[in-house]
């Protein structure tokens, strides 16, 4: 008999899956652009910072991207699992179940390589308190993977940043 995923782990798989299906926002523009069109040959480069590269499709097939999806769900959930135990705790904790996600690809060395970043704020819930309180922090958690043949490989292990700030945290300091 086979255990039942955690609502957890099929929160973070819907995550994850969803982010994947979602077009590319705008952060990733710079990344879009340099991008080969789908029939090969070079992207076109923008010609200003205001102007961009016109829509291009996916370049990771269908199938690759919900085996990435699976395998960034699954570990992701370890790293979920933390911060929720540090949330109990009373600790500071970085809230993966409100995070921003993206998808990063890149052609290196012939080969797909992907950062997923999961962006979240950080908090603290003191002991009595009903609410958490933000830290004013915000934390990135990047996978990164390379697409080999037909299986993904982890060029390095997840690892913690902390994030850039908005327009709006730069203003109030």
């Amino acid at each position: 008999m086979t255990a039942k995923p955690s609502s957890t782990q099929l929160f973070a798989a819907g995550l994850v899956l969803a982010a994947l299906l979602t077009p590319m926002r705008a952060g990733a523009v710079e990344v879009k652009k340099m991008l080969p069109p789908p029939g090969g040959g070079e992207a076109p480069a923008a010609s200003s910072a205001g102007q961009s590269a016109p829509q291009q499709a996916n370049p990771i097939p269908a199938a690759m991207r919900q085996q990435l999806s699976d395998t960034i769900a699954t570990e992701s959930d370890n790293y979920l699992n933390e911060e929720s135990e540090k949330k109990s705790s009373g600790k500071p904790y970085v809230d993966l179940e409100h995070a921003k996600f993206m998808y990063l690809p890149t052609k290196k060395e012939g080969k797909w390589v992907v950062e997923a970043k999961l962006e979240a704020a950080e908090y603290t819930l003191k002991s009595g308190a009903s609410k958490p309180k933000a830290t004013g922090a915000r934390k990135v958690l990047v996978f990164s993977y390379r697409l080999d043949g037909s299986k993904w490989s982890e060029v390095e292990q997840p690892k913690w940043e902390d994030a850039e700030p908005t327009e709006s945290a730069k203003k109030t300091k």
